[in-house]
């Protein structure tokens, strides 16, 4: 696996603030047009923000969030989100480990302490979108592992198919069907899996094959 890069320009993204405090917004407008990122204002309301995540962009959103919002609770309504669909930053007023707590829920993984300072807004942004890239990084590996676990079960049937037609132990099985997904340019999972489909599809045509043959036989 290659290493991490990690992100430190963050002109051209869009900051969406979800607050009701003037202050907080203020600071955070001049801090991040500075930055190089534009700025929006978004409705404090659980359902318009809930019509708004389906439209983030994850390599062009932050998402600034309000921890003292009423809103909050209803926004996550007893769930939380595995992975948010782009960088969340939450604002902090009253330390209660509740509203921590619904603000990790909704993603968060930063924070900013009212009243914001200017001094520590490109420490959020940075650590909110990098643990976020790094996140995503990690939930992608472990989709691909589990998508190569689940196609074992394919390697599995063609080492035993292989087996039995060319008579050859496991090993030889194995490595006699790697060198021919390396010769069609296929991973062994995918090429396994064709190999096990093909013999399925000469599996069905034979019975039927055969059930013509009894029926003929039958009639005569």
């Amino acid at each position: 696996m290659s290493p991490h890069r990690f992100v430190q320009n963050f002109s051209q993204r869009r900051a969406l603030m979800v607050t009701n405090e003037t202050r907080v917004c203020e600071t955070l407008t001049s801090t991040l047009l500075k930055l190089g990122l534009s700025v929006h204002q978004c409705n404090a309301v659980a359902a318009d923000i809930l019509a708004l995540l389906p439209t983030l962009e994850a390599t062009q959103d932050i998402l600034f969030i309000d921890g003292d919002l009423n809103c909050l609770q209803e926004l996550l309504g007893g769930h939380g989100f595995a992975l948010p669909p782009a960088p969340v930053i939450g604002v902090v007023g009253v330390g209660a480990p509740s509203r921590l707590r619904a603000l990790m829920q909704v993603g968060a993984t930063a924070f900013l302490s009212k009243p914001v300072h200017s001094s520590a807004v490109f420490s959020a942004v940075y650590l909110a979108v990098n643990v976020f890239e790094q996140k995503a990084t990690l939930n992608r590996s472990i989709d691909e592992l589990e998508k190569r676990r689940r196609a074992r079960r394919h390697v599995i049937k063609a080492v035993a198919l292989v087996m039995k037609s060319h008579s050859l132990n496991d090993e030889g099985a194995f490595t006699l069907l790697r060198k021919e997904s390396m010769q069609a340019r296929m991973s062994l999972e995918s090429y396994c899996e064709t190999v096990a489909q093909r013999s399925a599809t000469h599996h069905r045509r034979d019975a039927v094959s055969d059930d013509l043959s009894m029926t003929a036989d039958r009639s005569s």
